[in-house]
């Protein structure tokens, strides 16, 4: 990997991590490679994260789908979409793109821009659209822009390699080069959908859940777990402790982020959290605060 690239060797992502905007710059690469990490948490990020795809294995899933990453290929993923990444040995270069930068790169362009969109859902470009338009090569160029000393410049940099990656996204769309889920489940899909909509209602639990899908508890539990490698109890409890720790992060009572975000026990949430993170809520907000 070319030395101005930055290497994260086995990189362990927290939700808090996934959750930041972007530190150092409005577009961001780096080398990721997996060795003895296989699993990341369920995240997403409120920025665009693409991810080209160098060597190995890596499963995602988003919303009652399966996505099967391969060699030379190019996940898309938006802001706000939540996923999870299983991996065996994994390699990949990853670009990360600001989203209110990228959307004023694409008004810049003005009438030229007419028939582009920045994509809004999970999408995989396949090997060979992405080596036909040299895909990687634009990242790698995004990351030496990273180097030049005038902020000026290097935005200019950026711009430019957003308008051809912007292009790019435009034909391979028009080709039909864009991969679809490997697999989906009508069960799961239904079942994450409804979560996203309602985890903040304390009554939701996986037996209204399997009633609303129409299923038995035992089913649904099982082929969830099949299919996302997580119960349904801890998928939900993972995305109310998420947006439990946005809001207490953005400043709300520790008390009203925890009623509002779904967990009725005041006493079980404060044990769970301390379980699942190895802190207090307290303590947490005393944490943000620090690096604040």
């Amino acid at each position: 990997m070319r030395s101005y690239i930055p290497s994260y060797p086995d990189p362990n992502i927290t939700v808090e991590e996934a959750r930041r905007r972007l530190p150092l710059d409005k577009v961001v690469v780096g080398w990721y490679s997996n060795r003895r990490v296989r699993q990341s948490v369920t995240h997403y990020h409120p920025y665009h994260e693409y991810i080209y795809m160098a060597s190995g294995k890596a499963h995602y899933y988003v919303n009652g789908g399966q996505y099967d990453l391969h060699p030379g290929e190019l996940m898309l993923i938006p802001p706000g979409v939540v996923h999870t990444g299983y991996y065996d040995t994994y390699d990949r270069l990853i670009i990360q793109i600001d989203d209110a930068f990228w959307r004023e790169t694409l008004e810049m362009l003005g009438p030229l821009a007419e028939g582009c969109a920045i994509p809004a859902e999970m999408m995989i470009f396949h090997a060979d659209v992405t080596d036909r338009w040299q895909v990687r090569s634009m990242i790698e160029h995004a990351a030496a822009a990273a180097v030049i000393p005038d902020a000026h410049d290097r935005e200019l940099m950026y711009r430019s390699l957003l308008i051809g990656l912007i292009l790019v996204i435009r034909q391979a769309i028009r080709e039909d080069g864009l991969g679809k889920p490997t697999s989906t489940n009508a069960l799961v899909a239904t079942a994450t959908a409804y979560i996203h909509q309602h985890y903040r209602d304390p009554d939701l639990t996986v037996s209204k859940l399997a009633q609303y899908a129409y299923v038995s508890r035992e089913h649904l539990s099982r082929v969830f777990k099949e299919y996302t490698k997580q119960s349904v109890h801890d998928y939900l409890t993972e995305l109310r402790m998420q947006g439990c720790r946005q809001d207490i992060a953005d400043g709300k009572r520790i008390l009203a982020a925890c009623t509002e975000n779904g967990f009725s026990d005041y006493s079980s949430f404060l044990k769970t959290f301390h379980k699942l993170y190895g802190l207090t809520p307290m303590e947490y907000r005393a944490q943000v605060q620090a690096e604040g």
